[in-house]
C-alpha cells in the first residue's frame, strides 16, 4: 500500500459512481476551492464506484473519500472493511435520502454538508496518517521483537528449572533415622530456587549433623552460594584412631575461611546454624554465624538456644562460639531462616506491611509443638504448611521459607495399642499459655 504520488506530499482518492470527469467536476472541485491553507493542495485520484466494489480493485492514497451509490450498502461495507484492514482513513458522504451510517471507524457527513468542513475533515485526515503508518510499522516490529523475548524468556525458564533440579540435588533425598529422635525438614523456596539450604548427615552410629543456611539475596546468585556452602562444610575428619567429629564453631570457622578464601572479587554471605546432636541422649551441640537462635519450645514456653559469631563470608578471624543442652521428652527443637519472620502477616495489612518482620511464627511454632504431642511430627508439619497456605499472598512469598524440626521420637498411640501396652504420648496438659517466654 502506498501513501502519496509523485509530485504531492497527499493524495486523495475519490470513490464515487459515473464517470471521472464527472466525480470530480460533481465532488472534488467544489472542495478543492475550500481546501484549508494550512496543508498543502493534494493530488486527486478518482475511482469508479462500481469497479471497486465489483474487483478489489488496489486502493492507495491517504485519504479516501466516498460517494456509495444507491441501494449499495452490502458492497459499502464490504469497501469499509477493505479499508480498514488497509488503515485508510475515510470520508463518507451520503445523499439526502439516503440514511446517515454510524459505522466505527469512519467519519460520515451528508452530501450537502459545507465544503469547507468536508474539506478540512479530509486534511485532518490525510495529516494524521503519517504519524498512523509510523505506529502500525512500530507495532510490527514490537510484534517481532515480543516472538523473540518470548522464546529469550521460556529459555530462561527451561534453565531455572534446571538450576531447581540441581539445587535440590544437593538436599537430603532421605533423612537419617534414629530410634530416639524424630528429623522434619519443611523446605518451600519463594521463586524455582531458593536463597535457602539445608543438610543433615548420619555422623556415626550415634551422632547427626544438621545444618541450615540462608545466603543474603535471592535468586540464582543466593543458590549457587548455597550449593558452595554445602559443598564446603567439613564434619568429620581423620585421626590416628579414625574419623572424629569435627565440633560445630570449629566447622562454622573452617567453612568461613574456605568461602572467604573462594570469594575472589565478589563477596558473597550467608547465615548459619550447625549442630550436632546425641541420638541416644539427646544432647545438642550448637553454632551459630549470624543465624535467627534455633528455638526450644516446651508447651508454651519458648527459649532461644543463643548462639555468638559474625556471619559467614566477612572476617576470616570470626569465632563461633557452641552452646550445649539436653533436649527434654516433650521438647521441640526449631531452626528455622529468617523468612519465616513475614511468613504470618498481621490481619488486614497492606503489600507494604506484609513484608514488615514480626513476631507471629512464634505463635505458629507453638502451636507446632501442641499438633506434636497430639498427632505426631509428620502431621504437625503438614499442619504448619496448611497455616502458611492460608495466609495472603503465600503464592507470592517474600522470603524463602526453611525450618528444621527435631524432637524426641513419640509413640502413636495405635502402635502402642498393637503392642499392648500403655501409649508413650504424655497425658493431655492444660491449653499452655500463648506468651512465649524469653523473646
Amino acid at each position: 500500500m502506498s501513501r502519496g504520488s509523485i509530485g504531492s506530499s497527499l493524495t486523495v482518492t475519490l470513490i464515487a459512481p459515473g464517470p471521472a470527469e464527472a466525480a470530480q467536476s460533481t465532488w472534488w472541485r467544489p472542495l478543492s476551492w475550500k481546501w484549508p491553507a494550512y496543508s498543502t493542495p493534494p493530488a486527486l485520484q478518482v475511482l469508479d464506484w462500481q469497479a471497486v466494489a465489483d474487483v478489489e480493485q488496489e486502493i492507495t492514497g491517504d485519504v479516501v473519500l466516498i460517494v456509495p451509490a444507491p441501494d449499495s450498502n452490502a458492497q459499502l461495507f464490504a469497501l469499509l472493511d477493505r479499508l480498514e484492514e488497509d488503515c485508510l482513513p475515510s470520508l463518507l458522504l451520503y445523499a439526502p435520502r439516503q440514511p446517515a451510517h454510524a459505522i466505527d471507524g469512519v467519519i460520515s457527513m451528508p452530501a450537502e454538508a459545507d465544503p469547507t468542513v468536508i474539506a478540512s475533515t479530509l486534511a485532518a485526515l490525510a495529516g494524521r496518517q503519517g504519524v498512523i503508518d509510523s505506529l502500525r510499522a512500530e507495532a510490527t516490529i514490537s510484534r517481532r521483537f515480543h516472538g523473540g523475548i518470548r522464546g529469550e524468556i521460556e529459555k530462561i525458564h527451561d534453565e531455572l528449572q534446571l538450576a531447581a533440579s540441581v539445587q535440590r540435588e544437593f538436599l537430603p533425598q532421605e533423612l537419617p533415622g534414629a530410634p530416639d529422635i524424630d528429623l522434619r525438614v519443611l523446605f518451600r523456596p519463594c521463586g524455582y530456587v531458593s536463597g535457602d539450604i539445608y543438610d543433615v548427615q548420619q555422623l556415626d552410629e550415634h551422632h547427626i549433623g544438621f545444618f541450615v543456611a540462608d545466603a543474603v539475596g535471592h535468586g540464582v546468585p543466593a543458590a549457587l552460594m548455597t550449593m558452595v556452602l554445602c559443598r564446603c562444610l567439613v564434619t568429620t575428619e581423620r585421626d590416628g584412631n579414625g574419623t572424629r567429629i569435627i565440633p560445630p564453631g570449629r566447622a562454622l570457622k573452617q567453612l568461613n575461611q574456605d568461602l572467604l578464601h573462594r570469594h575472589g572479587e565478589s563477596s558473597r554471605f550467608a547465615t548459619a546454624i550447625y549442630g550436632v546432636i546425641d541420638t541416644r541422649t539427646r544432647h545438642v551441640t550448637l553454632a551459630g554465624a549470624g543465624h535467627p537462635y534455633p528455638l526450644r519450645i516446651k508447651g508454651g514456653r519458648v527459649e532461644r538456644a543463643e548462639t555468638e559469631g559474625g556471619m559467614l563470608g566477612i572476617d576470616p578471624n570470626d569465632e563461633f562460639s557452641e552452646t550445649s543442652f539436653q533436649l527434654d521428652p516433650d521438647e521441640l527443637l526449631v531452626v528455622y531462616t529468617d523468612g519465616f519472620e513475614t511468613a504470618f502477616p498481621s490481619p488486614n495489612v497492606d503489600e507494604y506491611g506484609r513484608r514488615i518482620p514480626n513476631r507471629n511464627y512464634v505463635d505458629r511454632f507453638v502451636d507446632l509443638t501442641r499438633d506434636w504431642r497430639e498427632h505426631g511430627l509428620p502431621l504437625a508439619v503438614e499442619a504448619l504448611l496448611g497455616h502458611i497456605d492460608l495466609q495472603t499472598g503465600s503464592l507470592h512469598q517474600a522470603d524463602d521459607l526453611t525450618a528444621l524440626i527435631i524432637a524426641p521420637m513419640r509413640e502413636d498411640p495405635l502402635d502402642a495399642l498393637m503392642r499392648g501396652r500403655e501409649s508413650a504420648h504424655a497425658p493431655r496438659e492444660a491449653e499452655p499459655q500463648r506468651t512465649p517466654s524469653l523473646l
